[in-house]
């Protein structure tokens, strides 16, 4: 077994498993890889249901609710030591993924066992930078334009005790957008917070570019040549899913790089740490539908599925 898929989840996004399920049926290589259902919500078998006839090898383990997250994730990794599976992938549980995507990432995981990359993302549609690789690769020239100028238009504001408002300047103090100019703001804040672009804040940018998706779910059921993008500029890595390897994902878990109960703080530190880059797939699309920072994700995201997957 080559890959540990850590599956992050709980009952409040049912509704998206059948579908991420469904995608990654396609896979040719399920030998090479097993899901992990990580719930703490006593689900188990509705997750076996599904998964029992998939002819995809899985595991379904249920941790305490109480600071949830790093406990999901140290399982993860435990197993993946114990068992010799060289690389994980975590995914939340709000991830669309086609298995000829997992597929080609699964190819390129060795890139990750050398000192110089960290991560293996596919092209996320809302993803920190991930949003611009997707923007560029699955957009029309007049939707990506429409969606520029919606960036323009984006208020940052103070959060979580980090100070975003001088970010306007790339913005609403703009008359173009300029990605490369806006993560070289980013990367000088001296807070470790980095996971910010309009996409993140913006609701009519996000609903632009899932309505876009929706319309033009072709464009992401068919399949396209994949290469590796290496020339990853951003500061900071906002991905609800990624590749890396376990021996890594141990250190990273083990060391008092902790600011809040999330890993997310300590990947990038690592990064920064030890001058790794994260690399991502060209056409290698995966959707993430909403930030739970708006108070109706859930229902936006069931009305995503309910349209995409119709």
């Amino acid at each position: 077994m080559k890959l540990l898929i850590c599956y992050l989840t709980d009952f409040n996004r049912h509704f998206t498993f059948k579908h991420y399920i469904n995608l990654l049926s396609r896979s040719i290589k399920k030998n090479d890889w097993t899901i992990m259902i990580l719930t703490h919500t006593h689900d188990n078998d509705f997750y076996i249901d599904i998964l029992k006839n998939s002819g995809i090898n899985f595991e379904t383990i249920n941790v305490s609710p109480d600071n949830n997250y790093l406990k999901k994730v140290n399982y993860a990794v435990s197993y993946a030591s114990a068992n010799n599976i060289p690389y994980i992938m975590k995914c939340d549980n709000d991830i669309f993924l086609k298995g000829e995507t997992l597929d080609y990432m699964i190819d390129n995981l060795h890139l990750l066992d050398t000192k110089q990359y960290i991560t293996l993302s596919p092209v996320l549609s809302s993803g920190i930078p991930s949003v611009e690789y997707f923007k560029d690769q699955f957009l029309d020239e007049n939707a990506k334009n429409e969606l520029d100028a919606l960036f323009l238009k984006s208020i940052f504001y103070d959060r979580d005790g980090a100070s975003y408002t001088f970010l306007n300047k790339y913005t609403l103090e703009s008359d173009k957008w300029n990605r490369d100019d806006f993560f070289e703001g980013v990367s000088k804040m001296s807070h470790y917070y980095k996971g910010i672009h309009p996409i993140r804040i913006n609701y009519d940018a996000l609903t632009f570019l899932n309505k876009y998706i929706i319309g033009n779910k072709e464009k992401f059921m068919e399949n396209k040549n994949m290469n590796i993008i290496y020339d990853n500029k951003s500061p900071y890595l906002c991905n609800s899913i990624f590749c890396i390897t376990t021996e890594t994902y141990s250190k990273i878990l083990n060391k008092t790089l902790y600011v809040d109960m999330y890993d997310e703080v300590p990947l990038n530190k690592y990064a920064w740490i030890n001058n790794m880059t994260h690399l991502f797939v060209e056409n290698g699309f995966a959707i993430h539908m909403f930030y739970n920072w708006f108070s109706d994700h859930l229902s936006q995201e069931q009305t995503f599925c309910n349209l995409f997957f119709s």
